[in-house]
């Protein structure tokens, strides 16, 4: 195994796998092996040794499950193991190589982790310990190679797994088990592959230093020929003063021999101290992983590495400093695009979070506070679909810029994901600093943004909330900021919020809206009951109103209201308003088998249906599948659907139906937004007067005044109106003398279900096929 200096030189120090941290040239990693050979013998007789006595000890142990069945496994893997560690102990004085060292070792390694899989079988709470600590002895104790530690290891961890999980293999808590022995192999990997490397990175530079040591002794000239073409910065000192340094020194520090300007910054510590006193201080230093500054305040990171040896009879210091520098770049790097939103720049999810835990834990009561903004683009999927991706790109990147541009230094701004962006403000001393900067944030985010010869519309709405003033957690903090961003999307969006307390409530309310609704349909499904429309001047019912209802098991109903929520919602609003109106056809189809001229049918539908533009196709063809003239069906639809930017579908959708013979209603006009415009606009045929109009119109005159405007304004436009509400004899003839022309309340009849709609228009006394109310 002599190698010699010329040949040492011959090989590139560095050449190390990265994968198992040995050295890739064989021969190499055999004189290293063999070099180590009577510690690696050393610690395998200790290693058989005290596996013997500590299984012994565990053997006395284990008559504990003496009368149970698993006594009778695990004495007899526990007396295997003892009798496999005694004779691998016997036979270890044939371990006359490295490779006879791993023979024996792989024997016992194999032995153990079978034996130990059947004692494991136990599941007890040392059983869950030694799944994780056996397998850790393989990987750091074992004296052998990459390929045994590593191959005994995982082939432990296997079996010792299919051991503790073969009495309850599907139990709920393998999968977990199973991710955790898989992360813990994972990183005895990388802990054994460093530690490899680091072993022969310091292997390498002490054969350097003993041979040029050696070869100091024999030829002097030969000495200074490797000393000098060694790769690796070499530094010889006595006292503090450099007496010899290599040419790699000479190019990192320069031609002086003088070192005390060049400085070393410690991890530990943030003082600097030169790299002569540091070497001084610290006479064995073994791969030091530090930052050293050399002449004209160039950093290097470095691994330093130093060994007292003598030279001429005195003592000295032989000093070794690996520059890593690139690897530490390359960390930094990687560290830096895992923070890092790719597209923009900004911060990512994982980073802001960080960072506003980290305010957070810093922060104390007082006058200085923190907010968390939310932002949310308006319309992005528009911009993407109609402009596309690369424009919706461009939007992005402008919309990361100006933030930048409108938060103050020290203010972080990151990209949750999709087109939703985060900013972290803090030393704010009121809610009015805060309010300043949301203005700014809005005025230049609204600004037109150009892309290629196109003008892109940039809206966006922004939800904020104060930390201890809103929320004492950063969990709640951005939760309520999230609810403020919800109210400013429903407020019509292209605003800021501000949380406050109601709004939680609000928001409470409605989850507990969608969970009532959810629970609805899993237990009580949505089917319709008709209310009767009634001929105010005739008294006869002219048509129904189909009226959600969840019947509960126990009788209970739950009521439109109980789920308001749920019809805005995306997903639960189509499947309830689907439901709804498959069921209502098949209402309607049964009548008109069995004869029965019920007039027609108005059903509410949400705006979240008919913000889809392909709503009138799907709900035609239900209609003409189900085999239903579409002048019986009617839509009601509220003023809320014509705003926003959706209202040309909106428009479009309700055209397509009126021309298909679908009349639509406007309910609960005069509530809500909507202008006057609207009743032109679109293709309104009934308007309904809200209940909350009729309830009070015989004691509020500013009640009666409105009914009278909206009989006289429905006059004039020649469209239909009925009005809801109607619980008395004096409604009934006030909305009959004004002009209205359908009702429906109590007065006529509650909504029923679609079995006693029959009888409801047979018996009602009629002369016609629609029934009369008496």
């Amino acid at each position: 195994m002599a190698f010699t200096i010329e040949r040492w030189l011959g090989t590139d120090v560095t050449q190390i796998s990265r994968l198992t941290g040995e050295f890739i040239s064989a021969e190499r990693e055999s004189a290293f092996q063999e070099e180590r050979l009577p510690e690696s013998r050393r610690h395998a007789r200790m290693l058989f040794l005290f596996s013997a006595l500590m299984n012994t000890l565990f053997l006395l142990s284990d008559w504990r499950f003496a009368g149970t069945p698993h006594f009778w496994v695990a004495v007899p893997a526990r007396t295997v193991i003892i009798l496999a560690s005694i004779a691998c102990l016997m036979l270890s004085r044939k371990m006359t190589n490295f490779r006879a060292v791993e023979r024996y070792c792989f024997c016992w390694q194999m032995v153990i982790a079978v034996g130990v899989a059947f004692l494991v079988t136990s599941r007890t709470d040392l059983a869950l310990f030694v799944l994780a600590m056996l397998p850790m002895v393989f990987y750091l104790v074992v004296p052998t190679s990459f390929r045994g530690n590593f191959g005994g290891g995982l082939g432990c961890g296997i079996a010792l797994l299919i051991g503790y999980l073969s009495p309850a293999p599907l139990s709920p808590t393998a999968p977990g088990l199973i991710i955790g022995v898989l992360t813990l192999h994972s990183a005895m990997w990388i802990a054994i592959s460093r530690t490899n490397r680091l072993q022969r990175q310091e292997w390498t530079a002490g054969r350097i230093a003993n041979s040029a040591q050696a070869a100091l002794a024999a030829n002097g000239e030969t000495l200074e020929r490797m000393f000098m073409s060694v790769p690796i910065p070499l530094l010889v000192t006595r006292g503090g003063t450099v007496i010899r340094f290599n040419d790699a020194a000479a190019a990192m520090f320069g031609t002086g021999s003088d070192i005390s300007d060049v400085h070393v910054l410690n991890e530990k510590s943030a003082m600097l101290t030169t790299l002569r006193d540091y070497i001084v201080a610290g006479e064995d230093v073994d791969n030091h992983e530090c930052r050293i500054f050399s002449r004209g305040s160039v950093a290097h990171d470095v691994l330093l590495a130093s060994r007292p040896i003598v030279i001429g009879g005195e003592d000295c210091i032989l000093s070794s400093i690996v520059d890593i520098s690139h690897r530490k770049e390359a960390e930094r790097h990687l560290a830096h695009l895992a923070m890092t939103d790719a597209l923009t720049g900004l911060a990512n999810r994982s980073h802001f979070m960080a960072k506003l835990a980290q305010v957070a834990g810093s922060m104390t009561r007082g006058r200085s506070k923190a907010a968390v903004v939310l932002i949310d683009l308006d319309e992005f999927k528009r911009i993407n679909d109609s402009a596309g991706h690369d424009a919706g790109d461009a939007v992005l990147r402008a919309v990361a810029q100006r933030l930048q541009q409108a938060v103050r230094p020290g203010d972080l701004v990151g990209r949750m994901g999709g087109d939703e962006f985060a900013v972290l403000l803090t030393r704010l001393d009121s809610a009015a600093d805060l309010l300043t900067i949301l203005d700014r944030m809005t005025a230049s985010l609204h600004q037109p943004l150009t892309h290629g010869a196109r003008d892109l519309d940039c809206r966006v709405s922004m939800g904020a909330a104060l930390f201890r003033d809103h929320a004492d957690n950063i969990s709640d903090l951005m939760k309520h900021a999230d609810i403020a961003l919800y109210e400013a999307k429903n407020a019509g969006r292209g605003r800021a919020c501000l949380f406050e307390p109601r709004l939680l409530e609000r928001w409470q309310r409605e989850a507990r809206m969608l969970e009532c609704a959810r629970d609805a349909m899993a237990h009580a499904p949505p089917q319709p009951w008709y209310q009767p429309k009634v001929d105010l001047t005739t008294g006869r019912i002219m048509g129904f109103e189909a009226l959600l209802r969840c019947v509960r098991a126990d009788g209970s109903i739950i009521m439109p209201g109980d789920i308001a929520a749920a019809f805005e919602h995306w997903e639960l609003g189509r499947i309830i308003t689907e439901r709804m109106i498959s069921q209502v056809l098949r209402d309607c189809r049964r009548w008109q088998d069995e004869g029965i001229d019920f007039g027609h049918v108005a059903i509410n539908v949400p705006g979240v249906e008919l913000h889809d533009s392909s709503f009138p196709d799907r709900l035609l063809e239900q209609v003409r599948a189900a085999g239903v003239p579409t002048g019986r069906i009617e839509l009601e639809v509220t003023e809320s659907v014509f705003l926003g930017r959706n209202a040309e579908v909106v428009e479009r959708s309700l055209h397509r139906l009126s021309q298909e013979g679908i009349s639509i209603a406007l309910d609960d006009f005069g509530t809500g937004f909507a202008s006057l415009s609207h009743l032109k606009q679109f293709p309104i045929d009934v308007i309904k007067i809200d209940q909350r109009f009729v309830r009070d119109l015989e004691t509020d005159p500013d009640d009666a005044a409105i009914v009278r405007t909206v009989l006289n304004l429905a006059y004039s436009l020649g469209i239909h109106t009925v009005a809801e509400g109607i619980e008395n004899e004096h409604q009934f003839d006030y909305l009959r003398a004004g002009g209205c022309h359908y009702g429906q309340g109590f007065h006529f009849g509650a909504a029923v279900p679609a079995a006693t709609i029959p009888a409801l228009l047979n018996g009602g006394g009629s002369e016609s096929a629609t029934g009369q109310i008496a």
